[in-house]
């Protein structure tokens, strides 16, 4: 269960991060800070995903799925895109929880 919090967690703060990224972006802002935060939280998935799809196997497809979506955020090219992009992110982060919760039960 702790894999699935982490997970939940770090996707959360990744969709955060992408967010702010695509938001200076599309604004022509000064891309540095966003790019190494991106960096920072992108890293921080590495751990719980790999925990998750060793862990609760019936879960692993759903979290693969959920990271590629959140890093699916950057091919936004405007602002109803990259909000479009966001929620489709935070529905396959809601997935890996149905599918921990199923997994797990």
């Amino acid at each position: 269960m702790d894999a699935v919090a982490l997970l939940a967690v770090a996707l959360a703060d990744h969709r955060a991060a992408m967010w702010d990224l695509g938001t200076v972006r599309l604004a022509g802002g000064e891309l540095g800070p966003a790019r190494a935060e991106v960096r920072r939280t992108r890293s921080a998935v590495t751990d719980p995903l790999v925990r998750l799809q060793l862990l609760v196997p019936g879960a692993g497809e759903a979290a693969r799925r959920a990271v590629e979506t959140v890093y699916g955020m950057r091919s936004a090219d405007s602002a109803v895109g990259l909000q479009e992009a966001r929620e489709r992110a935070a529905k396959a982060a809601e997935e890996v929880v149905r599918a921990a919760r199923g997994a797990l039960a």
